[in-house]
């Protein structure tokens, strides 16, 4: 693309240079304006538009030093565009001849006079006035004091006052540059040995004063503001009326019509375009917001550079006012004497800004030292230990500190940065690769300190952004890193360049470690609550479980059922229950659901809905309704989520019992002799497959002692000493060894086991426990006959 961009720029330059031609083979007259001016005026709208986008790229540091070469080359070339005394005396000689009414001595007068009008009476009284001015200025007493202040309000005075007399002389002096006096050097000089030249160094310096008018425009619209580049426009279109006014002959017009009132044409020669000119040129002046973006040294350098720029351009306007610079073409001159009457304006203020702003310098300096020792102390970020609300503040606070457009935060968690949920982070514009910020934060750990960058779509990081991405005019970022943690990249944008102070970057990063300290505390706080409300979470699940579980257990003539649930530390969903059905059936249940907490007891309270919903109806078929329960269960069951369930159907007339197991630990029933066996059949745990099928199985409960159900809580109860789980054969052991006991009796028994084995340890799960013992009216064990019997 840049290759093919080359050939139009070329011809563009080639173009504008071929447009100014004309001058040299055409000839002027006198109250028109020229087919060769013409071309001369749309050659200059092509260098213009040349020029603009080489200058608008470069820095704000490259525009003053290139304004100060081009003031230079300018006044150079004016040098040498101004004709000898032997090529006015040809001109006069030819002049006199056009122009018979005007004698040589007139013109003589109008050509070396040092003064800058035609009339010298006129002359006197502008230096009278204009001195008169200057000194009202100097003794107005406000440019007085003692020290360094007073000092720098002497300087200051001291320029307003000269200034001032610059502007009333111009103002005067520029209104009565005629087409007469032009004429004077257009047919002689310009037919004069080096007068094509002299063509030359005038488009040179009109090129010059083209690139003047677009780094003039650069420095105004460095802080753009309502209305800024409407006034800058507007100064654009009265320069060009200027030049069609004096083109045109309608100066030279007004000063006839106004002659012979006297001494009262003093003020009535004054050319309207220019005086508008001025007082444009004075309201773009005062945007001086550059000087802020300017160290103290360089706003030393600035300062030499306007006075610098203010004594050349004063004695440009005086080759101009003579009617020096107009011999070939009195657009061409006009402009350049119109775009150094703005020059001049604007050095001066900006000289007088520059001046009222190094002492402010200093002081900004010993401001932000002082600024840094407060590094400890609190804002008002931490009146919150909420870490969106801590960061949505911040940002905030951060926009008016820096003085930005936004400002944005986001977070370093593990190596990926994310967005905190602030207001703006919800705009896509402040959407970034993560390889962007990462290389943000490479800069800033470098650096040690802030990433300022005042032109940032001319930087690597727009590169790395790429173009979908928010493009700010400025950026300036800081880590926000506690104890050297980086928890994350605050980052502050303008929408226009130079947006940022190089002092507002130690106050930025002053302010980020404050964020990240708060961050730091709010997160330790967050750590505190979490603990709080993981406590009250677990009260939640325990008064749950409790509530779940069977109140009073029913009492079944041939049995002795108790049961028992120990809630650990960490709740889970530990679950058994004893259901009357119809037709005197007995449904006993246990379950283990996976996890802990609130989740867990909340499944669990679910399942124990649904069992008591389902059971009723489907009498002594165990696996039917563990099969139902499944298919409810796996329809509102998490993913990562799965219950362990067994269920069984007693029936204390025919002293049987139709079970189903699925995926629990399987229960226990312990023999008169001692013989285990474990009620295994059933399927897979529920929640896991919808369409999983279960098996119904029973066993009769004849010449067997005890039923009993638990949870892996129990055989999972460990000895720190040896690191042993309890396990399923140290439980069948022991219930075999209680002969005369109940079965609550029993079970309170065995808890006390557990808590001895493990040492008075806490338990790390729930225990829970379900026993059902064959027995007589009087309580001792008796045949399963005899209790079905009793039945």
């Amino acid at each position: 693309m840049r290759c093919k961009g080359v050939p139009g720029k070329l011809i563009v330059a080639v173009l504008a240079l071929l447009l100014f031609l004309p001058l040299y083979f055409l000839k002027s007259s006198p109250g028109s304006f020229s087919l060769s001016e013409a071309a001369a005026c749309l050659g200059l709208l092509f260098l213009y538009i040349l020029l603009k986008r080489f200058i608008l790229r470069l820095q704000l540091t490259n525009v003053l030093g290139l304004t100060i070469l081009l003031v230079a080359s300018v006044f150079a070339l004016a040098l040498f565009i101004t004709p000898s005394l032997d090529e006015e005396s040809i001109s006069l000689q030819d002049t006199e001849e056009s122009f018979p009414e005007k004698t040589v001595d007139q013109h003589l007068q109008l050509s070396d006079s040092s003064v800058f009008s035609s009339n010298p009476e006129i002359q006197k009284s502008i230096n009278r006035l204009a001195l008169s001015s200057g000194e009202a200025i100097r003794n107005a007493g406000l440019f007085s004091g003692t020290g360094t202040i007073g000092r720098t309000l002497g300087a200051v005075g001291n320029v307003t006052s000269a200034t001032a007399e610059i502007l009333i002389r111009t103002v005067y002096s520029g209104s009565n540059v005629t087409r007469e006096d032009s004429i004077l050097f257009s047919d002689g000089a310009a037919d004069a040995s080096g007068g094509f030249l002299r063509l030359i160094a005038l488009i040179a310096a009109v090129t010059a004063s083209i690139a003047l008018l677009i780094c003039l425009k650069y420095l105004v619209l460095v802080e753009r503001r309502k209305g800024t580049l409407f006034w800058f426009r507007v100064l654009l279109i009265t320069l060009l009326l200027r030049i069609l006014y004096v083109s045109f002959g309608f100066e030279q017009l007004m000063q006839r019509a106004v002659s012979g009132f006297g001494n009262a044409d003093i003020l009535l020669s004054i050319s309207p375009f220019y005086v508008l000119l001025m007082i444009f040129s004075i309201l773009n002046g005062f945007r001086t917001k550059w000087i802020h973006y300017l160290n103290r040294w360089r706003k030393y350098l600035a300062l030499s550079g306007s006075i610098v720029v203010l004594v050349l351009a004063q004695s440009v306007l005086q080759m101009y006012f003579s009617g020096r610079l107009t011999f070939s073409s009195l657009a061409l001159g006009t402009l350049v004497g119109s775009v150094f009457t703005i020059l001049l304006i604007f050095s001066a203020l900006a000289a007088l800004s520059i001046l009222f702003f190094l002492p402010s310098a200093r002081l900004v300096d010993r401001k932000l030292d002082q600024l840094r020792t407060l590094d400890g102390l609190g804002q008002s970020i931490y009146s919150t230990f909420d870490e969106e609300k801590i960061v949505s503040s911040s940002t905030t606070l951060g926009r008016r500190l820096s003085g930005a457009d936004t400002c944005w935060a986001v977070k370093l968690d593990d190596g990926i940065f994310s967005r905190w949920k602030t207001p703006h982070s919800r705009k896509e514009k402040f959407i970034f690769p993560d390889e962007w910020h990462s290389e943000v934060r490479n800069q800033l750990e470098e650096s040690g300190g802030t990433l300022l960058l005042n032109r940032y779509p001319s930087s690597s990081l727009s590169r790395i952004a790429g173009k979908k991405s928010y493009s700010p005019g400025s950026l300036l970022a800081a880590l926000l890193k506690v104890r050297k943690q980086t928890v994350g990249i605050l980052y502050a944008s303008t929408n226009h360049q130079f947006g940022f102070m190089n002092e507002s970057s130690g106050l930025f990063e002053t302010f980020a470690r404050q964020i990240a300290a708060a961050i730091e505390n709010a997160r330790l706080m967050e750590t505190e609550l979490e603990r709080q409300r993981y406590q009250e979470e677990l009260a939640i699940a325990r008064s749950i479980q409790e509530e779940l579980l069977p109140g009073d257990i029913p009492s079944i003539p041939g049995f002795d059922i108790a049961g028992i649930s120990v809630q650990s530390q960490q709740v889970g969903g530990d679950y058994y229950d004893v259901i009357k059905l119809p037709d005197n059936l007995c449904g006993i249940a246990i379950a283990d659901v996976s996890g802990k907490g609130t989740a867990a007891a909340l499944l669990m309270a679910a399942l124990q809905s649904a069992l008591h919903a389902v059971a009723p109806g489907m009498g002594a078929n165990a696996g039917g309704v563990v099969e139902r329960l499944n298919r409810l269960m796996s329809s509102r069951m998490p993913d990562d989520k799965f219950i362990t369930f067994f269920y069984g159907v007693l029936d204390p007339v025919e002293g049987t019992l139709s079970y189903c197991c699925a995926g629990h630990d399987p229960p226990l029933l312990i023999n008169r002799d001692g013989t285990v066996e474990k009620l295994a059949e059933g399927g897979l745990v529920l929640g896991v497959m919808e369409d999983a099928g279960y098996q119904t199985a029973t066993t009769r409960l004849s010449d067997k002692n005890r039923l009993l159900l638990y949870t892996d809580g129990i055989t999972e109860s460990m000895n720190v000493n040896d690191e042993e789980e309890f396990g399923v054969v140290r439980l069948a052991d022991f219930v075999a060894e209680q002969e005369s006991s109940g079965s609550s009796a029993i079970l309170e028994k065995l808890l006390d086991t557990l808590e001895t084995y493990r040492d008075q340890v806490p338990a790390n799960d729930d225990m829970t426990l379900l026993m059902l013992s064959c027995s007589d009216h009087t309580g001792s064990f008796v045949s399963n006959g005899s209790s079905a019997e009793n039945g």
